[in-house]
């Protein structure tokens, strides 16, 4: 009996650990996804269980592509180089806001780390890196067909390859070329299973 109290102390425990996380998860979220200038785009969702979305230009800085032996250690210097630029290491010594999403792969770069440059900051002209090994470009209004996943970053070759299963049942065209693209929205403190990733390969234009 003792035993079967303590077991249920012990679970007891455990819910609510779990709850106070979920909790604190959720509040995180709200003040930091939901904080963000995100990019702007128009969404429809499609019965195979993805979307198609119209995103408008946009105007990002990236990191240079990294040697493939790194690519994985270099991940956290990657997003340290991005993060200097915004926090003035520009040629205008300008404090630019965080954006959400993170991207990876744009443009069918492998390897490469993008932040969106705010609205404001690109129409009165967006600065120039003080380091060699980023660059600013801009990125033309594109259809994606786009897909959440959930996990770590690990997820990123069964998620694309389950979009695109999706995108070819459904019958429609994946631009030439066109290589998937990974978005993340929370930072790495935001438990796992809240985090809010996403996968997008580029498709032929399509009615809206």
């Amino acid at each position: 009996m003792i035993y079967n109290m303590f077991n249920k102390k012990m679970l007891l425990g455990v819910m609510c650990f779990l709850l106070a996380g979920s909790v604190i998860g959720f509040a995180g979220i709200k003040l930091t996804r939901g904080g963000y200038e995100s990019p702007e785009y128009t969404s429809k969702k499609h019965a195979e269980g993805f979307e198609i979305r119209h995103y408008s230009g946009m105007t990002i800085v990236s990191t240079k592509k990294a040697d493939s032996k790194s690519i994985t250690k270099e991940r956290d210097s990657r997003f340290m180089r991005l993060f200097k630029y915004i926090d003035k290491s520009n040629d205008k010594s300008e404090k630019i806001a965080m954006t959400t999403p993170v991207f990876m792969g744009v443009g069918g770069n492998e390897g490469e780390m993008s932040f969106v440059i705010p609205k404001e900051v690109v129409n009165k002209g967006a600065p120039s890196p003080n380091s060699d090994k980023l660059y600013v470009s801009k990125m033309n209004p594109t259809v994606f067909a786009a897909m959440r996943f959930r996990g770590k970053s690990s997820k990123e070759g069964a998620a694309a390859k389950k979009l695109i299963e999706k995108v070819e049942t459904a019958g429609l065209k994946i631009a030439k070329d066109a290589k998937p693209i990974f978005a993340y929205y929370d930072p790495p403190w935001i438990p796992i299973f809240l985090r809010k990733n996403e996968v997008l390969i580029q498709i032929k234009d399509i009615k809206k």
